[in-house]
């Protein structure tokens, strides 16, 4: 799989406080989202909280609790009943469907099991997730496969996954369900990039009625430090998908979560990065807020892509974590209007607090 990388940036380290405003300046203001506002909800008692506590800001939620299976079954529950919450609420909900293997020797995306889903089951998929949709009350159906199989010297499931699509909206439409797609973000339809490669946008999006983009995870534990969703980065992104995609099909996706690099663990020459997760909201002990308030907290802006980072010491290691901020959102927010996109999509319910939101929806 191949991961942009971030270019040497010539970044100024400035102390500040953890309550202090990050320089903005040079990045665009916030605007008024688009109509839609998609959120990931992931099955856990504190997923469902936040669908709960943040519904006014919510037109639709994805209900990421399913996966496909290899024989060509769909697995997975809506435990706390989501999608009931939702239709009482006025939120629209999808049932979204991944091709995750939780099998330990893989626990990752699966392109072999995308393969037996999109080929060699594929009727069998498509009649499964119509049935989903409908019996399971929801408004439509979120397709999430991704590490599609790709090689310039092999058959590739391109063409496959465009084929299951197509087939896949039909059925939908046939019965008033709707279709989105989550696609990795991109900046150009290049074979040489073999993760987001599988993915014709143009095709894609004449059947979808959304197109998710996942404009998120520039950087992460595959790579050096860097942005998880860089401003620059991500209107490079939107810009191509607007010259093959209708824009009122497209959303923006925010991340509500940032990466913290062991600078002192990883192994830059041989591509062995440490780096883990943490959330926007976090507990003490977690989260952006205390990362920022660490002693000696060495807290840094990169202008180019309207992100924060902070630099900091543990137990002798160094560390770097790139993150959100409320500025940083808005610098994402205000494409939306710019480019007429539908609005924006985060990843995901559970992370975020209400600074979140009000950073997303206020000027």
């Amino acid at each position: 799989m191949t991961h942009p990388f971030r270019a040497v940036l010539g970044l100024v380290l400035v102390v500040m406080a953890a309550a202090a405003i990050f320089p903005g300046a040079a990045c665009r203001g916030t605007a008024s989202p688009g109509t839609e506002c998609l959120g990931y909800y992931t099955g856990d008692e504190r997923s469902f909280e936040a669908v709960q506590d943040f519904a006014q800001y919510l037109t639709i939620v994805s209900a990421d609790v399913y996966a496909v299976e290899f024989d060509g079954t769909i697995a997975g529950t809506d435990d706390f009943g989501v999608a009931a919450f939702c239709r009482a609420h006025g939120i629209e909900t999808y049932a979204c469907v991944s091709n995750w293997n939780e099998d330990p020797h893989v626990d990752d995306f699966d392109a072999v099991l995308a393969h037996a889903a999109i080929v060699t089951h594929r009727e069998a998929v498509i009649d499964n997730l119509v049935a989903l949709a409908g019996d399971g009350g929801y408004d439509g159906v979120n397709v999430d496969f991704e590490n599609l199989a790709f090689s310039r010297d092999i058959a590739d499931d391109r063409a496959a996954f465009t084929a299951f699509i197509h087939e896949l909206a039909s059925h939908l439409h046939a019965l008033d369900l709707k279709l989105a797609i989550s696609v990795p973000g991109k900046t150009e339809d290049s074979p040489d990039d073999d993760w987001s490669y599988p993915f014709d946008y143009a095709a894609l999006g004449r059947d979808a009625d959304i197109l998710q983009l996942m404009t998120y995870d520039q950087h992460g534990p595959w790579s050096e430090p860097g942005p998880v969703s860089g401003a620059d980065w991500v209107e490079e992104c939107v810009a191509y998908a607007v010259s093959v995609v209708d824009p009122a099909k497209l959303l923006i996706g925010v991340p509500a979560y940032g990466y913290d690099w062991d600078l002192t663990a990883s192994r830059p020459a041989r591509g062995e990065y440490s780096a883990t997760a943490f959330s926007w909201g976090g507990t003490a002990a977690s989260g952006s807020a205390a990362l920022l308030a660490r002693p000696g907290a060495i807290v840094g802006w990169d202008t180019a892509s309207c992100s924060p980072y902070v630099a900091y010491l543990e137990g002798g290691h160094r560390h770097e974590a790139w993150f959100e901020s409320a500025e940083s959102l808005r610098a994402k927010t205000a494409l939306i209007a710019e480019y007429s996109l539908a609005g924006l999509s985060m990843w995901s319910l559970g992370q975020e607090d209400q600074a979140f939101w009000e950073a997303l929806t206020r000027p």
